[in-house]
């Protein structure tokens, strides 16, 4: 009987073992089951989201693409309630959160949406996802929505690291070995990685585009007798390669909108002097030093023969500021003469009639915009890194000489610019762009802050070296591309950066490198990194080139 009794309960126990067991798995079954509905509901719900917002944005580029600055209202035009209703999206109007003055809405035809989709619980009804992408409807050329670009072709030597889209009007070309110069002129070639990119990131090339891999000698012939690399461009292949990510590749099939530079710098003028809308057409179309000598003589500006007047005059004076004198045609803004001074020019614009050279020894801030009549140099002294620091609230335009027609060339050398403030600096050349020695020989990599804050771009070509030097853009860098670049024979942009640390043992010597742990791939190793920042359309929105068409920019999509 015992025996009979302890089966039965062990049978028991076994069944009610089992019986658990299975209402485990059911459990687990139907919440699996739950979990799966509530996931598919959940991306049915985010796809729903985001194609209701790419459908309101399609329908805005629409209504933007044959809008007349002249006779239409961009308000009624954009029919924002309508849009609303249709899509069942929120558009919120966050323009004045940019633009104080509301005169400049209406001038500038500058517009800032948030377009939001709010997902909502199926039972409740409440939101408990929001999704969302700010957009900017503008009057300004087309090189400002990338980070990287030319018209002509972009050159991605070795290991630059990309956030943000690149755009190229002919070829792109990327090889895994970088260039420099040293201190004698000597060129050197040093092998590394190919260039990263975010993931977000698209490569537009309207031509070919073309890599060359040094590690398997596809491109390179090593020459004993000058110590360097020759490329040899019939040996580049047909693809394009990326070190660790690499962006998508397509054709831009929107309508390229450039800047019309000397029209751009004749309208800044006329805007400097003052001048109203029914005299603007009488002098629009003006040789620019006509219209410069005829709006001296009208007395429009405060004429001042020297950077220390400047210093003195600059509160008393009410008009935009020409610098020009007889006896030179370089004006020198040097941080140690202005010694913490602000040279804030508020609403006014200065224009220089010769080079102007930014010289930091000490920390130099400059608020307001300015035309430079001649080139422009910028550049740091000595060791001590916040000494070289140059803040800069402007848009600066560097025409060139404007007697000869002689476009201006840019340099940026050994300096920091912008990188305490919260503004970006727009900086546009007429002539060539050369970056190069910034933070030398800098390799403690890890995300350091932007050392170039804004936006660069050139009618011309650039080249940036940073290869010795860290750079660390936030903004972007254009070059339109009608010469060849500097130091290659090649038009459009060339970025040439190392990955991994790079010291100089010896004066005159090569450097000396060492490349990261295998893996690191990332951002902490590039010695050039470009983030693309949107930024510039708004903050620098009354100097920035206007364009008789509007664009459409898109910001990237966020959840919350």
């Amino acid at each position: 009987m015992n025996e009979k009794g302890h089966s039965l309960v062990v049978t028991m126990l076994i069944i009610t073992i089992f019986l658990l067991l299975g209402l485990t798995i059911m459990s687990v079954a139907i919440y699996q089951a739950r979990f799966t509905e509530v996931r598919v509901e959940d991306v049915e719900s985010f796809h729903e989201a985001t194609k209701a917002i790419e459908e309101t944005i399609a329908e805005m580029k629409t209504r933007i693409e044959d809008f007349d600055m002249s006779t239409e209202d961009l308000d009624s035009k954009l029919d924002i309630e309508g849009l609303q209703n249709r899509y069942g999206v929120k558009i919120e109007d966050v323009t004045s959160n940019y633009i104080e003055a509301s005169y400049q809405k209406k001038l500038l035809f500058t517009r800032v949406y948030i377009i939001s989709y709010d997902i909502k619980d199926k039972d409740s009804h409440k939101t408990y996802k929001t999704v969302e992408r700010r957009v900017i409807v503008t009057s300004t050329p087309s090189f400002l929505k990338y980070a990287l670009g030319s018209q002509e072709n972009v050159v991605l030597n070795g290991g630059a690291y990309i956030e943000g889209n690149i755009y190229a009007g002919k070829n792109a070309y990327m090889t895994n070995v970088a260039n420099y110069i040293d201190f004698d002129n000597n060129e050197y070639m040093e092998p590394t990685s190919f260039p990263t990119t975010s993931k977000n990131s698209v490569l537009f090339v309207n031509g070919s585009y073309f890599s060359c891999d040094h590690d398997k000698n596809d491109c390179y012939d090593y020459n004993v007798e000058d110590n360097a690399f020759q490329c040899i461009l019939e040996n580049y292949s047909n693809d394009v390669r990326f070190q660790s990510q690499a962006p998508s590749i397509q054709k831009e099939r929107e309508e390229f909108i450039d800047v019309d530079f000397e029209w751009t710098v004749k309208d800044k003028l006329l805007n400097a002097a003052g001048m109203e809308t029914k005299e603007y057409n009488n002098y629009i179309n003006k040789r620019i030093d006509q219209l410069f000598t005829e709006l001296i003589e009208q007395k429009r500006f405060a004429v001042l023969k020297s950077v220390s007047e400047l210093r003195e005059k600059i509160n008393s004076i009410d008009q935009s500021i020409i610098l020009q004198s007889g006896d030179s045609s370089q004006f020198v803004l040097d941080g140690e003469e202005l010694d913490g001074e602000v040279l804030d020019l508020q609403d006014r614009w200065l224009i220089v009639d010769g080079d102007l050279v930014l010289r930091a020894n000490k920390p130099i801030t400059i608020k307001g915009n300015i035309i430079v009549f001649g080139n422009l140099e910028i550049f740091g002294i000595g060791q001590d890194k916040k000494n070289k620091n140059i803040d800069l609230d402007s848009t600066v335009y560097v025409f060139g000489r404007r007697d000869l027609n002689v476009p201006g060339r840019t340099l940026i050398y050994n300096a920091n610019i912008n990188i305490t403030g919260d503004k970006v600096v727009v900086l546009l050349s007429r002539g060539p762009l050369e970056i190069a020695r910034i933070n030398e020989f800098e390799n403690t990599l890890s995300l350091k802050q932007p050392n170039l804050k804004g936006y660069f771009y050139t009618e011309s070509s650039a080249t940036v070296y940073a290869v010795g030097s860290y750079i660390n853009i936030q903004g972007g860098l254009f070059a339109r591309g009608d010469t060849s670049a500097p130091d290659f024979d090649v038009s459009g942009l060339v970025i040439n950066a190392y990955r991994g640390q790079v010291e100089q043992l010896k004066l005159g010597n090569p450097l000396d490198f060492t490349p990261p742990k295998e893996g690191d791939d990332g951002i902490e190793q590039s010695r050039f990194v470009v983030s693309y920042e949107p930024h510039v359309f708004i903050d620098r929105v009354d100097g920035l080139p206007f364009v008789k068409k509007l664009s459409l920019i898109v910001d990237k999509l966020t959840v919350k």
